[in-house]
């Protein structure tokens, strides 16, 4: 490991010297009989070595001679105490704004020879910023690294040298967590302090973190001695002036997107230090052929710009074009209607292959259903999403993304566009759609039909405008205040669909994503259960299902994640933990709790044992709403929240005893709109149908439609 984190650093150092060389140039870099250079570096203004040569005090650069004769003189930055190891010039060509230099960044150690060196860096006050180039890496096995970011936020990730990793191709080609892992840092940082230790206790070796503005892969690194490892890594930084005065003819400076702060470059036509009076020099594209275009053209450079001439070559060519691009429209136009007729064509073989046939024969049997589940043409969505526009995306996940759209009839609807779908579970994944568009259940979002014509099925829903449960219980709003009586509410609703689920219809249907981001509320604020991307239904004469474990942290059912064997009692699991939050405002995972109840679940359970429900109630609903209440719904969670779900309730037994809440009205008094039934209809199933399809799974955040709470720390790489 040592040698190769040293081949690493050999690479940087290659690396900052080709960009050197790449940036050398005419141009003055510094301020008039002031030094440009120290050894083999550039030290461009608003840096500089000697009074009067630099900005400020902030961009004042000493140097001191190696102690070896054979290495270049070491530059140091006494403001920020730190040394600089070079200045990106190649900004000075690409017409982009001119700022970044790169520091010596110590590492951070645990459990090596070396010891541990200041890993903390503190910018805060001064014009220098981290850039979003760098990566937060961490090296070594069992290491558990991670860093303050802004405010409260935590970043972090995790490395192992363990069997557990699924593809050693994929993980020698990144820093995924094999050895090594990088995630990203937020813009605008000033301040960096690493934390590194024991992913596992009890594991010996050498755990190292830095950040850096390199990409790394797992190939880079062998088994981890860092013991003898004692060097430096390079951080890119950038500065931002207050240079709001100095925009002109041949200078552009523009306000910072983050923070205070200008950054200059010379305009098109003009380059060199922007910095620097006069700096910015006129280039001469003419002698430059790609900064310019004239082709056969004669090129006149002109100041900041140029000009093309015609010759008499060039008429000749001009007309000799013309007939080359009339005979181009010709073929254009007919490889247009070439390409028409192909579209039309690969349609209805997307159509056939997707099972739209089928799809029309089964509707054709089940009559009930035809007018539930309509077939949209792909004109129809690109028309209602606006070709999918970016603009109208609601969330996106690892499978998929969900648009807003609009239907003719001025319908508002959830377009799911899945990423990709095998083609052996198609017929499943048609016989699904059947199956779930005949569910009428006020609490449930309904599927209003599907599009076949494109490669991957799209799916169509109804549209849910009022956010999820999560973001009401955890961003809350004054608009719509979390009461105790809505919350009671919302509980019942959702368990009254989750029952209809399990045992009204005539075949089982297990959620298997029971969670409160995949509860919505619509514009009367009612619950609605969304997002069947996993869902399973099962036939009448089984009991479980057999998976591959799928779900979100913290609402898995312990004795699925074992078993492998998914029952109605694991979305009942779920919902326990559900309930919780609506009782405790608490999220599902915390790092701020001990690593044994960072579960919502775990830690519900250790309170109850002790007594201690008063200690965790939102404090929202603390003091509206009977105890003896509150009491009734954390104990039914406790209950579904059994490690053995044979002392788990079923979702009926869970709705019964919330309806029965709803009817003593202890606390408050809750509607339960009794005028409003849902249709429990009996869902019809051909003897043909499987039902073993899992359809695609797309998590939406940050959207109505969905959301799902990120880890603070990445995911271990399986």
């Amino acid at each position: 490991m040592c040698c190769d984190l040293r081949r690493f650093f050999l690479a940087l150092i290659l690396l900052r010297i080709f960009q050197h060389a790449a940036a050398s140039t005419s141009f003055p870099l510094a301020r008039p009989n002031c030094k440009d250079h120290c050894g083999a570096v550039s030290v461009p203004y608003p840096f500089g070595i000697g009074q009067g040569c630099y900005k400020n005090k902030w961009f004042e650069i000493v140097y001191r001679n190696s102690n070896s004769s054979d290495q270049q003189p070491i530059l140091f930055l006494p403001s920020i105490k730190r040394q600089v190891t070079n200045f990106n010039l190649g900004y000075f060509f690409s017409l982009s704004v001119f700022t970044k230099f790169y520091i010596q960044s110590p590492l951070k150690h645990s459990g090596c020879s070396t010891g541990d060196a200041d890993s903390s860096l503190n910018l805060t006050g001064s014009p220098f910023f981290i850039t979003e180039s760098n990566m937060f890496t961490a090296v070594g096995c069992n290491n558990k690294a991670s860093m303050n970011a802004t405010g409260l936020q935590i970043l972090g990730c995790e490395t192992t040298c363990g069997n557990k990793i699924q593809s050693y191709k994929d993980a020698n080609e990144s820093c995924i967590g094999y050895k090594c892992c990088q995630i990203p840092i937020p813009p605008d940082l000033q301040v960096f302090d690493a934390t590194v230790g024991k992913l596992e206790p009890g594991q010996e070796g050498c755990q190292v973190a830095f950040l850096t503005q390199f990409t790394l892969s797992g190939s880079l690194f062998t088994p981890p001695e860092l013991s003898e490892y004692n060097e430096y890594t390079t951080m890119e930084l950038e500065w931002r002036l207050d240079l709001s005065s100095m925009s002109s003819k041949v200078l552009l400076c523009k306000n910072n997107t983050f923070g205070d702060g200008y950054q200059c470059s010379c305009r098109y036509g003009y380059e060199g230090n922007p910095y620097v009076p006069g700096g910015c020099q006129d280039i001469d594209e003419c002698r430059i052929p790609h900064r310019n275009n004239c082709g056969m053209n004669k090129c006149v450079n002109v100041i900041g710009s140029y000009r093309c001439e015609k010759t008499l070559s060039v008429i000749l060519g001009g007309t000799l074009l013309s007939g080359l691009i009339l005979l181009a429209v010709g073929m254009w136009l007919l490889c247009k209607v070439h390409r028409k007729r192909k579209a039309g064509k690969q349609k209805k073989n997307f159509f056939k292959r997707n099972g739209g046939l089928l799809l029309q024969q089964q509707t054709h049997v089940l009559q009930c259903s035809v007018n539930r589940t309509k077939l949209f043409s792909s004109g129809d969505l690109e028309k209602a999403t606006d070709k999918f526009n970016a603009s109208r995306i609601l969330g996106q996940g690892g499978q998929g993304t969900v648009y807003k759209g609009m239907l003719e009839d001025g319908m508002i609807v959830a377009v799911k566009k899945s990423k990709a779908l095998e083609e052996e579970n198609l017929e499943e994944f048609i016989n699904e759609i059947i199956l779930l568009s005949q569910i009428n259940h006020r609490n449930v979002v309904k599927i209003l039909g599907c599009c076949l014509e494109t490669e991957v099925p799209m799916l169509v829903y109804e549209f849910i405008p009022n956010r999820n449960l999560f973001d009401h219980l955890h961003n809350p709003s004054e608009d719509f205040p979390m009461t105790w009586e809505v919350r009671l509410r919302v509980a019942w609703e959702v368990a009254d669909a989750l029952s209809y689920l399990h045992s009204a219809a005539s075949v089982p249907i297990y959620h298997r994503d029971v969670k409160s981001t995949n509860i919505l509320l619509d514009e009367k604020h009612r619950a609605k259960v969304s997002d069947f991307g996993i869902s399973r239904s099962v036939p009448l004469d089984d009991t479980h299902l057999t998976t591959v474990v799928q779900g979100t942290v913290g609402y898995v059912d312990p004795e699925y994640l074992q078993s492998n064997h998914f029952t109605g009692k694991s979305d009942v699991y779920s919902f326990g933990v559900v309930l919780i939050e609506l009782v405790t405002g608490g999220r599902p995972i915390s790092l701020l709790r001990p690593q044994e109840v960072r579960m919502l679940g775990a830690y519900f359970l250790e309170v109850m044992r002790n007594d201690r429900l008063h200690d965790i109630l939102d404090a929202r609903i603390k003091e509206e709403c009977d105890q003896e209440e509150v009491l009734a719904v954390a104990k039914l969670a406790r209950r579904c929240l059994s490690l053995n779900s044979e002392h788990r309730p079923t979702m009926r037994d869970v709705f019964i005893e919330l309806d029965k809440m709803q009817s003593k009205g202890k606390c408050t008094q809750i509607q339960a709109q009794k005028g409003e039934e849902h249709d429990h209809i009996r869902i019809s199933v051909p003897e043909s149908m499987s039902l073993s399809y899992t359809s695609p799974d797309i998590v939406v955040e940050n959207s109505s439609f969905s959301l799902d709470s990120k880890p603070l720390m990445p995911h271990k790489t399986q």
